[in-house]
């Protein structure tokens, strides 16, 4: 009886002991299985952002001035100074003057970049439309109203125009500084900041 007691208790302490094992062993299981799957996630993440990062394209924020400013950083630099203002929306003749457009109805803001000089035909012309929607119409106003010969004594022969988004640019320039700008560099460099572009005249 005794040497059967002793057996027992030894089969009990096995037992036991496969038991204490299990238990330990069951939490490392599990994670094992866990780290697979946090490791998973960052990559997941990290793989949609710079997928996403690749196709995005949207207009640039801020003021049309600012996004002038985002422009020439993309852009070759001229041999002239240049001055950026604001155009008055209220002011029909200088809207008519900056942007070839007849009325503000579908801008909320307009900015325009040129020489400091009139003796240099240049003109960056950023507008803000209320709406996306009406891009690609303000950007063909603009393009077919605006006055190519407004500085009288030069004529900016060389024009573009690109819109992505809510953002409408227009730029003409004489070709006779085609050598250091032309209108495509600076709708290219338009581009660049915008990541695409929605559409180009």
């Amino acid at each position: 009886d005794t040497e059967e007691e002793g057996e027992a208790d030894a089969d009990q302490e096995e037992e036991s002991v496969k038991e204490e094992e299990k238990e330990e062993e069951k939490p490392a299981d599990k994670k094992e299985e866990s780290k697979p799957a946090s490791s998973e996630k960052p990559s997941n993440s990290n793989d949609t952002s710079s997928s996403s990062g690749k196709t995005e394209a949207k207009a640039p924020s801020g003021t049309p001035a600012e996004i002038i400013d985002k422009i020439y950083e993309k852009a070759p630099a001229v041999e002239f100074p240049l001055g950026t203002m604001e155009v008055d929306l209220a002011d029909l003749d200088a809207l008519k003057m900056f942007t070839g457009l007849g009325s503000a109805d579908k801008i909320s803001a307009a900015a325009v970049s040129e020489a400091m000089m009139g003796s240099q035909a240049y003109s960056l012309i950023v507008v803000k439309t209320k709406d996306a929607k009406y891009s690609a119409d303000v950007m063909e106003e603009m393009v077919n109203g605006i006055d190519q010969r407004k500085w009288i004594c030069v004529e900016a022969d060389d024009l573009s125009a690109a819109a992505m988004g809510n953002v409408v640019v227009m730029m003409m320039v004489s070709s006779e500084y085609a050598e250091t700008i032309t209108s495509k560099d600076v709708i290219d460099a338009f581009s660049k900041v915008c990541g695409g572009l929605d559409a180009r005249a």
